[in-house]
């Protein structure tokens, strides 16, 4: 434990005669109004461990109004008070007994108030209330003077030595009692800083999402920024900046997991798995099937090597993608596998289904250089119309019938699977 500071003995100030410090610089200084803040004794704080001290003050003394007074600018805080109740609780710094021990850091014995240049201005001297006091400096462990302990009088007098060393000995209690406040204080604080953390990694291995899991963050951190000082303000943005980071990169890996798990890692496009999980959502309302086979693929492929094939196939399903995308937003794309890619068509009719597959035809041709030789390709569509409720496997069945419709008809082309078609 922190040894105690002890509080300097100086005679005691007369009560006239000299003259006294301006006390506002002494008590707005930042550095001890941190201090006090520090302790969280805000207004009169009625700290029932500080009773019994300030009641012992004003048996012991004989005085009625017995105060441990924290000082702020103008501000009179009372953790402890005996007879003095709030209606004094304000009083400027250059009328205040307490400020005036502030400033000097030593004891402060006015005799006869009413009878003092300073003090005879003071709210409760001129109200007849106090007439004479005796302050002690309240240094904490620190070295700051966060106030002072008081005794007041309603009669002209004179305090003993005896009286004074008396408050001098409270000071030593009144210190061990707020710091020990102010170490539960911190552990708390702790406590609710780890809770914090706590919640906010549960809600990051729960998988939720980064949204969800930096409002759970910020709804358990929001209590310890009202109460936090300067070094806890700093503690706690760095754990928010940390946990932040760690949710935010979690979510990253979740969502690349998410893509590897739907996408199909050479095209980008929806894997056969997604493909037909979400094409059959898509197709609950009815719609049209595209079936996409590109034609003269095993040629590039032999000739050109799989990695001229790998390029072809990725410039193919991104002008795929592109041109149904914006057809239609929406819709279903994906890889079936090898060179067959499919286009899910939610609630089309059939006019503009065949205009999406006669345009994606289109787009669809290219040359591939292979050798000594130019490859032509191109792609032949197969189309099959879907009616609310007919299945996925159903409508898809067909079109990769229509496809092969398409390539006996020339490659190419799109071909629309008819009831003929389908009976045949």
């Amino acid at each position: 434990m922190t040894a105690a500071v002890p509080t300097p003995r100086l005679p005691d100030f007369a009560p006239a005669g000299v003259p006294l410090p301006d006390p506002r610089a002494a008590v707005a200084e930042a550095a001890r109004l941190a201090a006090i803040a520090s302790y969280r004794l805000g207004g009169h704080a009625g700290v029932s461990d500080l009773d019994a001290v300030v009641a012992y003050m004003a048996e012991t003394v004989e005085a009625p109004i017995a105060v441990i007074n924290l000082v702020g600018p103008d501000e009179q805080c009372f953790p402890a008070e005996r007879g003095a109740g709030a209606p004094y609780s304000h009083v400027p710094d250059e009328l205040s007994f307490c400020a005036y021990v502030v400033a000097l850091r030593t004891p402060l014995q006015v005799a006869d108030a009413l009878d003092h240049p300073v003090f005879r201005d003071n709210p409760a001297v001129a109200a007849g209330a106090i007439r004479s006091y005796l302050g002690v400096p309240l240094i904490d462990e620190d070295g700051f003077v966060l106030g002072s302990l008081g005794v007041f009088d309603d009669e002209p007098r004179a305090f003993s030595s005896a009286e004074q060393e008396l408050l001098e000995n409270q000071v030593r209690l009144v210190r061990s009692v707020l710091s020990l406040r102010r170490q539960v204080a911190a552990h708390r604080w702790d406590g609710e800083l780890l809770a914090a953390q706590g919640r906010t990694l549960e809600a990051v291995a729960a998988g939720l999402p980064l949204e969800t899991v930096l409002e759970t963050l910020a709804s358990s951190t929001a209590g310890l920024a009202e109460d936090a000082d300067a070094d806890k303000a700093v503690r706690l943005q760095e754990t928010v900046d940390r946990l932040t980071a760690v949710a935010t990169k979690a979510d990253g890996w979740r969502q690349a997991l998410l893509r590897s798990a739907r996408q199909d890692p050479l095209t980008g496009l929806a894997n056969r798995s997604h493909l037909l999980d979400t094409g059959r959502a898509a197709l609950a309302v009815g719609g049209a099937v595209l079936f996409v086979d590109v034609d003269r693929f095993k040629e590039v492929n032999d000739r050109g090597g799989h990695a001229v094939g790998d390029q072809l196939l990725v410039r193919l399903a991104d002008r795929l993608r592109r041109h149904v995308e914006r057809e239609l937003p929406g819709a279903v794309v994906g890889r079936l596998g090898g060179d067959e890619f499919v286009a899910v068509l939610p609630g089309v009719d059939a006019p503009t289904a065949e205009a999406i597959g006669h345009g994606l035809a289109a787009a669809l041709v290219d040359e591939v250089e292979v050798g000594r030789r130019t490859v032509r390709v191109s792609a032949s569509i197969g189309l099959a119309m879907a009616a609310p409720g007919t299945t996925l496997d159903e409508v898809l069945s067909l079109a990769d019938r229509a496809m092969y419709g398409a390539k006996e008809r020339g490659r190419g082309v799109l071909h629309l699977m008819t009831a003929e078609d389908s009976s045949a």
